[in-house]
């Protein structure tokens, strides 16, 4: 028997300790409900939870999102079913003053001023409808307005960016307007001719950065300029990172021309519904398809013409047709089911296609929702709504105060009807759709929830049993320490 190491006391007190870690851990998943409180008590299980949680938190993100995109949409619908309002209402006018039993002095010039105040408000909705201060019905949702986002080449009239590469940019203005960005060697600044904003930057400045804000600051300042059109303010020229130009850059660069606020959607569909093309126009630029037997497939984009050129023994798809349009900054886009080859498109498109005037939501809108967790392009939805002022909706110049302007004017409003009707069908159409989104995003959120939830709640029921067996061990081993303290006390019957 040995005094010195009182074995059986080392082990029951080793145990203990055991016994008693165990009751802690399950004291705290019990009064936590969750299984993996720490990295340790499961390192795996951890590492897909979180990824689970970080996908959960995305998705409900999403269907927020989704919630607010109604919102949005009703918004918008809300105003045009004033707008439709409106023009059922000047139709009923319109009809009445193409009735001879008016007189032109009295009744038709009465019949004109409830028309006149009409055109007003719609164009007072159209300005005034708005979703978290973004305006909806003013034309900057339509398709192209939100800001035509291109990239200009390395080498250009200006020199290049300092590291080689490509800088990218957004513009966003109204009608009419471009800006030059410049490189010399004077102070940075900014100037207005007519409708043309020419930003200077220094080159030794450059040279190093100019940065977003520095320009935000010399449009700013240029735009209080007295000789600025009335609209300056409302030009933005935001870059996508810092410009670095070469120090001996010289010349300048013409960044590009707004498009039309009010730029109308042309759409042409083929006699046998092969293809669609659809484009953006403003005034009476007209949009062109050529195709030419042994040509070089091109695209030309000229103060807003964009003209196509395909080759009639050549097939394309449509990713082709689009890319090359894209080049070219242009907005037209071109769909169409299978492969589609010249030869068929020729029978009717040599010499050229004048695009027919369309209306509605078109392809590549001005606004971009996010209605999923990933940033793939499937969980992104484009909207767009076109301008709905009187002027885009051709009813600008209408006028019933005479039986012939009468008359004529009853086919313009119903085209600004159907034009409407159209929007506003498009509109529902994605409000259903993102009624959809919403359900499976909730079904989803709630099958992830629970995979998640297996991996990282506790069983409560099954936790306690596990409790009480380690709270019965850990008294037990206390017991057995206390038994094995008492053994070295019988070598004292030996010693006396």
């Amino acid at each position: 028997m040995r005094i010195q190491h009182n074995i059986m006391a080392l082990n029951s007190h080793r145990q203990l300790g055991n016994n008693n870690s165990a009751v802690s851990k399950s004291l705290e998943k019990l009064s936590s409900g969750y299984r993996i409180n720490r990295a340790g008590d499961d390192a795996a299980g951890l590492a897909i939870s979180e990824k689970m949680r970080a996908q959960i938190k995305g998705l409900t993100a999403a269907s927020d999102n989704s919630q607010d995109a109604i919102s949005l949409v009703q918004t918008a619908e809300g105003g045009l079913q004033e707008v439709h309002s409106m023009l059922n209402r000047m139709q009923e006018l319109a009809t009445k003053s193409s009735n001879g039993t008016y007189t032109d002095d009295v009744d038709r010039k009465a019949l004109q001023d409830e028309v006149s105040a009409l055109k007003d408000e719609i164009n007072r909705i159209a300005d005034s409808t708005n979703f978290n201060g973004i305006n909806l019905l003013d034309g900057s949702m339509g398709a192209g307005t939100a800001g035509k986002s291109q990239t200009i080449a390395g080498e250009n009239a200006a020199g290049k960016l300092k590291d080689g590469t490509d800088f990218g940019f957004t513009l966003s203005a109204p009608e009419g307007y471009s800006v030059v960005l410049k490189s010399s060697n004077a102070a940075a600044s900014a100037s207005w001719s007519g409708n043309v904003l020419t930003i200077t930057l220094d080159a030794q400045d450059t040279a190093v950065k100019t940065k977003q804000e520095d320009i935000d600051k010399l449009i700013a300042a240029a735009a209080k300029d007295v000789s600025a059109p009335a609209d300056a303010d409302k030009i933005k020229l935001t870059i996508d990172k810092d410009l670095e130009f070469d120090t001996n850059a010289t010349g300048s660069v013409t960044l590009g021309t707004i498009v039309s606020e009010k730029a109308k959607q042309a759409t042409a569909v083929s006699p046998d519904n092969k293809f669609t093309l659809t484009a953006d126009k403003a005034g009476n630029v007209t949009n062109t398809l050529t195709v030419t037997a042994g040509a070089n497939i091109s695209a030309t984009n000229t103060t807003g013409d964009l003209a196509l050129t395909l080759d009639n023994t050549t097939a394309y798809t449509a990713s082709e047709v689009n890319k090359l349009i894209k080049d070219v900054g242009g907005e037209m886009s071109v769909s169409f089911n299978g492969t589609l080859t010249g030869a068929e498109l020729a029978a009717y498109t040599v010499g050229g296609m004048a695009l027919a005037g369309g209306t509605g939501i078109a392809a590549n809108g001005g606004l971009k929702l996010q209605i999923g967790d990933t940033n793939d392009a499937w969980n992104q939805l484009e909207l767009s709504i076109d301008d709905m002022h009187v002027t885009s909706l051709g009813i600008g110049d209408i006028d019933i105060s005479t039986r012939p302007g009468a008359s004529a004017a009853i086919s313009k409003i119903k085209d600004a009807i159907n034009q409407v009707s159209t929007s506003r069908g498009k509109l529902g159409a994605i409000q259903n759709r993102l009624e959809h989104t919403i359900n499976n995003l909730g079904v989803t959120t709630e099958n992830i929830t629970a995979a998640e939830s297996r991996i990282r709640d506790v069983d409560m029921a099954k936790e306690m049993m596990e409790f009480t067996k380690n709270s019965v061990l850990m008294q037990s081993a206390q017991a057995m320490l206390a038994q094995a303290n008492q053994q070295p006390q019988s070598i004292l019957q030996l010693l006396q």
